[in-house]
This record gives structure tokens, sequence and C-alpha cells, in this order.
């Protein structure tokens, strides 16, 4: 039994200052004391049960190079192209499915089960025998391929403090991105040695060994925390705070003894409670209706979109005359995002937090979570001129190089992935208590967003010009930046409004 949550505790809508006795005043979600006296406050507060995960801190896929492949398989079917596209819908839905369930039975068996899914799906395309059961088999890998975009995220959420949470989440996206570059290089060879069935192979073996890894190093991270917790609050320290530099000791007398063999289990850590699906449903309708959490959905929406735009045409640009590519080498222009994983760490994750931390000791103490958008000017300031760029270097061949082609799109995608980060980042210190709501606002509406964008691509382009079509993208990109400054000036006074319908006494 958790004793401290018996305690009685003050109210959510405000709190007596212990040192100067001043009269309550409001509290709002997101603006928290992080520090004091020069020490970092841990926030969440941590507890003393050893099930707590904040107790100790533990450890698209490349299907786009094979179409050139898959068009002579199929006979140039058209519906080839739903092999790319549809898996993004499905990867929504999939989150839509699977995260209130983590919210219900615990994150570890919804992310186990993932991997099966995945391991399913790859050997149903492997052996599938027509276009339609291929697509089927991808569409059914789609539903567990979301978990990586919002549950495994939540998972590093609810692992890591407030002050280290954005160089971790960077970490984890940017080792994503690697990760995918690495096999999108790979891909084309691997279709073109072995064949494409044995791509599915190999990825079902891959993901084989990560389910394996996964039992032994993925404990379940749910853990049921008050509202006080997140202002960092705690009645067990003299000061009523836990700083980062304090000694913590476990609780064996109250609470049940954690072991190896208990976090190995794949369910049971949480005891099922399915009311908590439709109210997640509840809240995500909610939530995705707050101003700061729309606009993010439509800031990583429309960069998406962009790259997806990009992504659909860079081919056919860089093959034909004056630039003249080897077709079998168009995987290293996407394996540039190997090298966007290396430069999104230092800004969007270092950066975020040691602007969060300065900016925080300017303000007596006082975080705020609108600190964690500055970084994002310059994803933002990278997207629109790499739009210019890349729109002229297709346009007008003949007076550009390959370069404005090749770097600007990577560029495109560096300022996807930092936007994502802080995106990230951002909705979990505004609504903590949502987090694992706003994970999926943010992923699934983006991947509605790109799917609904994949389907006018190629008009788009032919209507306006590659030029046009990647100035309108530029102007979207701005106009939502201009709006980025009335979230960072306004975004407390949002968060004030929407809290009442974001937290649980």
């Amino acid at each position: 039994m958790n004793i401290a949550a018996d305690k009685p505790r003050e109210s959510f809508s405000e709190f007596m200052d212990s040192k100067t006795n001043l009269k309550p005043e409001p509290r709002i979600t997101g603006t928290v004391n992080l520090i004091e006296d020069g020490e970092i406050i841990l926030i969440p507060r941590p507890t003393a049960d050893p099930q707590d995960a904040m107790t100790g801190n533990l450890l698209a896929s490349g299907i786009g190079v094979l179409v050139p492949q898959l068009n002579k398989v199929y006979n140039n079917d058209p519906r080839v192209s739903d092999l790319v596209t549809w898996p993004a819908f499905y990867m929504g839905v999939g989150n839509l499915i699977a995260m209130p369930i983590a919210d219900a039975v615990g994150r570890r068996p919804v992310y186990l089960i993932s991997n099966l899914i995945m391991i399913a799906g790859a050997i149903w395309c492997s052996y599938s025998d027509s276009l339609g059961s291929h697509i089927g088999g991808r569409d059914f890998m789609a539903l567990a391929a979301g978990q990586s975009e919002a549950l495994c995220v939540l998972i590093a959420e609810e692992t890591f403090f407030l002050h280290q949470r954005g160089n971790r989440i960077a970490w984890f996206c940017s080792l994503q991105t690697l990760g995918t570059a690495l096999f999108i290089i790979a891909s084309s060879y691997i279709s073109n040695e072995i064949g494409w069935r044995w791509w599915y192979g190999i990825f079902a073996i891959i993901t084989g060994f990560t389910f394996f890894v996964s039992i032994l190093f993925v404990p379940e991270t749910k853990y049921d925390r008050d509202l006080d917790s997140f202002f960092g609050g705690n009645d067990e320290s003299p000061d009523g705070k836990v700083i980062a530099s304090q000694r913590r000791n476990l609780d064996f007398v109250n609470f049940k003894r954690r072991s190896f063999w208990t976090d190995i289990k794949p369910w049971g850590a949480v005891k099922p409670r399915w009311k908590e699906v439709p109210k997640f449903w509840y809240h995500l309708g909610q939530l995705i209706l707050f101003p700061s959490v729309f606009w993010l959905v439509l800031c990583s929406g429309a960069l998406l979109g962009t790259y997806i735009l990009m992504s659909a045409v860079f081919a056919e640009v860089l093959v034909a005359p004056p630039y003249s590519f080897n077709p079998n080498y168009l995987g290293f222009v996407m394996g540039g995002q190997a090298v966007v994983a290396f430069v999104v760490q230092p800004i969007a994750g270092y950066g975020s937090d040691i602007i969060l931390k300065a900016l925080t000791k300017r303000n007596n103490g006082i975080s705020e979570p609108e600190y964690r958008l500055i970084p994002g000017l310059i994803p933002a300031a990278v997207g629109i001129v790499s739009c210019i760029i890349y729109g002229r270097s297709c346009q007008f061949p003949e007076d550009w190089a390959w370069t404005g082609v090749v770097i600007t799109m990577n560029a495109l995608f560096y300022s996807f992935v930092s936007v994502v980060v802080l995106g990230f980042v951002y909705t979990m210190d505004c609504y903590p208590q949502r987090g694992h709501v706003a994970m999926v606002a943010l992923c699934a509406g983006r991947g509605f967003i790109s799917f609904g964008i994949s389907y006018g691509t190629t008009a788009f382009v032919r209507m306006s010009g590659y030029d046009g079509a990647l100035d309108i993208c530029a102007i979207v990109i701005g106009v939502l930046t201009a709006i980025g400054f009335v979230v960072y000036f306004f975004g407390k006074a949002f968060r004030k409004f929407t809290q009442r319908w974001a937290v649980d006494e």
C-alpha cells in the first residue's frame, strides 16, 4: 500500500509558500519550481516505492527504395504506392488502439505484443502471393509500428525527470533516425542480392532479437502519481522537495520489493483498469483542441507533409539529366538521415535542457514549458530555407547543383525530427498527467495529415511546379513559426485556461 498516497494533500488550485507564508496562489500545470538554492528539484517527485521507475533509470521503414523492384514484380500496378502510403494511416490507427490499452494494462505487455505483431506482419509480407496480400501485411505491421513513436517515447518520459527529458528523448529519436538511415542504405543491397522477400525476413529476425532483449531490459514504467508530485512537493523531505544530489532510500517495509524476476514478467505489474480506455479517448478529444497542442500537430504535420513531397519527387529529378544519378545510389541520398541523427541531439536535446535550466535560474528557479520552444527557431529557419532551395534546384537543375536537392531534403528532415522532439517534451511539461494522451495526439495527428498529403503530391507539383509547390510549403512553415511566437508569449495563459480539463485531482 502506498502510504504517501493516503495522506491528505493540498488542492491543485492553490498552495502555501512554506518560507514566506504568503497567501495561497494559483498553480498552473507546467509552471514548477525546478531550481532552489542552486539545486535541481526532481520532477516528477520520486517515491520510496521500488516499483517506481523514477527510483532508478534503466536503460518509416526503407520500403521506398524497393519500389522500382516491386513495380517490376507487380507489372507496374498503380497500387504499389499503397505499400508506402497506407501504412502511415494505419500507424495512426495503431496508436489510437494500443495506447489506451497501454494505459489500462501497462506499457510492457503492449510493447511486447507490438513486437510480435511486427514479426508476424513481416512473415506475412515475405510469403504474400499477391499485391493485395502484400499491402495487407504492410498495414498489419503498421498497426504495431506506430508504437515506436508514441509508446516508446512515453516509456522514456516515465523513466527520466523533467530536467533530463529533452536530452533523453532526443537521444531516442536520434538513434531511431540513425537506425532507419542505415536500414534504408542496406535495403537496396539486400533486395538486389537476395530479393525483396528476404528483406522482410531479415526485418523479422531483427525484430525477434529486439523482442527477446526487451523481455530482459524493458520493465514496466506505468506508475500512478498524484498531481502534487508534478510540482515537486514531497511529504518525506524537510522542505517538501527532493533534490537531485539528495541520497534516496527505498522503503521495503510499506512497499513490495522489486526483483529481476518480477521485472521480466510479460504482464501483471499493473492491475488492469479497462475503464481507462474510453476515458483515454475522451481526454484525447479534449487535448487535441488545446491551442498549443493543435499548433504542434500542425507544425509536425506540415513538416512531415513537406518531407513526403520532397521524397516523392527527388528520385526522378536526380536520375534525369543534368544530375544523372545512378539509381543504385539513391539509397545513400536518404541515408543522409544518419547525419541528421547526430545534429538533432545537441540542439533539440542538450540545447533544450541547457536553455531550460539557464532561463529557470533567471526566473528565480521557476521553470516554464515555453522555454522548450526557443531551440525550435533553428529548425524552423532551416525548414523555410530548405524548401526554397530545394524547389529551385528541382525546377531549374541547369542553374543549381545536385547538393541543392540532397542536402536540403535531409535538412528538412532535421527540421521535422527536431520539432517532433521539442513537441514531445513541451507537451509533457505542459500537461504531465496527460503526457500519454499528448503522444497519441501528436503522432496520430501527423500520421493522418501525412497520409492525406501523400495522395495529392503529384497533382500539387504538376499544377504549381517544383518551385511553386515548395514556396507554398515555405510560406506555411513561416506562418506556423509566426504563430509559435504567440504560443511562447501566451502559452502560460493557454495552460491556465485549459488545465481544468488536463488534471486528475
